[in-house]
């Protein structure tokens, strides 16, 4: 059995991470699967004498998503900037498209050439550009609701997507009939619902990720307490080298008030060393040939030479990450509870809205009324 821990693009949702969960749990030669939304990535236990990581990355990629190989916390880039770019833009406009549209509801002067009574085409063509520019800005939402609903894992951007897909090509037929005479349609635009349902969205998903990056960031923070760089003595001479040249065996050389760059023993030397971030004691504690010494923690005093033990990810600090990304992807039971519903919960809501869809229009005769429902 081998296991391995793969950084999942894709889901925006619960229903993304349960349903591809449950899909990697029936494949042949998984024995466990378990997807984290949060840190976007998925512990997989396969059975490497029936099948390897390739084929464990093909299974993501059957279930509509993407496998972007082992999870590495440290090459994580945030992206918030560009979200937040993105969210301003879609205010901006989403602002100007409810304005056009409702100002006259709310007794606010209504622009002029944009007057849904006086100048209907214009109208109907002003908030077409308008609803356009947004439903582009938010595509990614749209290109996955789509996406997980060809692969048979609707989530909630497909009902997104649905939705405002529906309203859209509605009001695009409503406005060809405002242009061909027939005005009575202009009552008939859901421009302004298409819009706003993404504008929302976005929040949400902006407030999300940002919850999320601080989730990473605390975790890049524990990281960064080793330092960059350290002293080696190789033939007698001290070299200054990165961590990932450090190697077993290696003897190395901490002076007052530096880190100690990987675990390992003292083999000269006398000093004190802070280790309360692993011991919480607060007291610097004596450190002498024979005694062992831990990655991150703050040399005092006296200069020391030690032997490198544990480097890279057997070290203590990468050990605690790794049991603290571990515990992320561990479910209490009520987490499993909210998983299974949310898998049932989409597909419902599509049911209920396309029987909702045809009883409307059963009873009002009226595809605009039947459709705003089913919206």
């Amino acid at each position: 059995m081998k296991k391995v821990l793969l950084k999942i693009d894709g889901m925006t949702c619960s229903a993304c991470s349960s349903g591809l969960e449950k899909y990697l749990n029936r494949q042949k030669g998984i024995k466990t699967a378990s997807v984290n939304l949060i840190m976007n990535n998925a512990s997989i236990e396969y059975d490497n004498t029936k099948i390897n990581l390739e084929q464990v990355e093909k299974y993501i990629e059957k279930a509509g998503f993407a496998s972007l190989g082992i999870y590495k916390l440290e090459s994580e880039e945030k992206k918030q900037t560009k979200e937040k770019n993105k969210l301003i833009g879609v205010s901006i406009v989403s602002i100007l498209i409810l304005y056009i549209s409702m100002a006259h509801m709310v007794k606010l002067p209504v622009i002029p050439y944009l007057d849904m009574m006086h100048n209907p085409v214009n109208y109907a063509i002003a908030l077409l550009i308008l609803t356009t520019i947004v439903l582009i800005m938010g595509k990614d939402i749209l290109k996955n609701g789509c996406k997980n609903l060809v692969h048979k894992t609707p989530n909630m951007d497909t009902l997104v997507a649905i939705g405002v897909i529906a309203s859209f090509v509605y009001s695009i037929y409503g406005t060809v009939k405002i242009i061909k005479g027939q005005v009575m349609y202009v009552e008939n635009l859901y421009y302004e619902s298409a819009a706003i349902v993404i504008f929302f969205i976005k929040i949400g998903k902006y407030v999300e990720n940002k919850n999320k990056d601080k989730t990473k960031e605390a975790l890049k923070q524990l990281m960064s307490i080793t330092p960059n760089h350290a002293i080696i003595e190789r033939e007698g001479k001290e070299e200054t080298v990165t961590l990932d040249e450090i190697k077993k065996g290696d003897i190395v050389i901490c002076k007052p008030g530096e880190k100690i760059a990987v675990d390992g023993e003292v083999i000269e030397g006398v000093t004190h060393i802070n280790e309360s971030f692993i011991t919480g004691e607060s007291v610097p504690v004596k450190r002498e040939k024979g005694s062992k010494v831990i990655a991150g923690s703050i040399n005092y005093e006296g200069t020391i030479k030690y032997k490198a033990e544990k480097i890279g990810k057997e070290s203590t600090v990468s050990e605690i990450v790794r049991l603290v990304v571990e515990a992320t992807n561990t479910k209490a039971p009520i987490a499993k509870v909210a998983d299974k519903i949310s898998g049932y919960f989409v597909p419902t809501i599509i049911i209920i809205a396309i029987i909702a869809f045809i009883i409307w229009l059963a009873i009002s005769k009226n595809l605009a009324t039947a459709i705003n429902i089913f919206v």
